[in-house]
Parts: structure tokens; C-alpha cells; sequence
């Protein structure tokens, strides 16, 4: 069972199995962390987020709606309908991920498809391959694999066999072959 704590009005603090809260997905600088899909662009508009602390792990597949921050251990899938995923600095994920925008500052084995935006924040760590609609890595986060752009079709590659104007075809011969 996954269990958080949060504070009642007069202080104390309640335990509960999930820990939701409303806040507002807005924000307005463009370099600070995703902090909303891309789908809603309302200020005033609220959203349910879950969050699954340090102290949770899950195996199996993981299914949302909505925002969720995960910051415990997790091995199998992730599927998100749409919303923001936040993979927390104490993360650890071994799995396969398909979500609308990720932002990731833990660890994460497996490939990864946004059709919105990933981030790799602060110390991140990804091992796997990635398709995102857009790709930022921050400095100090890793990435080992392949990338993909999904705005792009694979088969528009430009031909940079003419990048030689000035050497001539003498100039191109000779340069070493990739």
C-alpha cells in the first residue's frame, strides 16, 4: 500500500493512501520546468495531481489521467492518458514510458515517448531510447541512447553531399567518409 502524509488544519498530520492536491498547471517563464500540457492554457485552470513518494514501489503498469509526481521505485510500464509526469530526483524507474510532457530528474531504464515535451533536469539520468514531439537535457543531466524528434519524419534527411562549393569535387573526394 502506498502511504503519504499530509497536514489537517489544526497541524497534525493524517496518513492517506494517495496524496492529491489542486494547483494550477500555469506558469509563465518558458526555461523554468514544464509545468503544464501543452492541451490546457488557462490560468485559472486546476488539476488533480498525484504523487507516490520515496517510500513507494510498484511493478507492473502504471496507468493516469491527470498530473503525477513519482519519486519512489518502479519496474514494468507507464502510461499516461495526458497530463504531466514529474519523475522526482529520487526516483528510480525501469520501464517503458508513453506520456504527453515528462519532466524527469531521477533515474529511468527504458525508452521513452512523449508526443508533448521531455525535460532531463538537474542530475537526470536516462538509459534508453527517446521519441519526443521536444527534447531539452539541462547541464548535468545524462542521456545514453538514441533520439528522435516525432515532429519529423524520418525520411526528411538533407543531402549535405554539396556542402563543398568553394573546394570543388577534388575538395570532396578527399574528405574522409563517415
Amino acid at each position: 500500500m502506498i502511504f503519504t502524509s499530509k497536514k489537517t488544519e489544526n497541524g497534525a498530520k493524517e496518513s492517506s493512501a494517495w496524496e492529491t492536491s489542486s494547483a494550477s498547471p500555469y506558469r509563465e517563464e518558458s526555461s523554468a520546468p514544464l509545468s503544464k500540457p501543452s492541451a490546457r492554457t488557462a490560468p485559472s485552470m486546476k488539476t488533480e495531481k498525484t504523487v507516490l513518494t520515496a517510500d513507494t514501489e510498484f511493478k507492473g503498469t502504471l496507468g493516469f489521467h491527470g498530473d503525477l509526481d513519482l519519486n519512489g521505485k518502479l519496474e514494468g510500464s507507464i502510461e499516461a492518458d495526458n497530463g504531466l509526469l514529474t519523475i522526482g530526483e529520487s526516483a528510480m524507474v525501469k520501464a517503458e514510458v508513453h506520456g504527453q510532457d515528462i519532466v524527469i530528474y531521477g533515474k529511468v531504464q527504458g525508452n521513452i515517448i512523449a508526443s508533448g515535451r521531455l525535460e532531463l533536469r538537474g542530475k537526470a539520468q536516462v538509459y534508453g531510447d527517446v521519441r519526443a514531439g521536444k527534447f531539452l537535457i539541462e547541464e548535468g543531466a545524462l542521456f545514453v541512447g538514441r533520439s528522435e524528434n516525432l515532429a519529423t519524419r524520418s525520411d526528411e534527411k538533407p543531402d549535405f553531399s554539396q556542402m563543398f562549393t568553394k573546394l570543388g569535387s577534388e575538395g570532396a573526394k578527399a574528405a574522409p567518409k563517415v
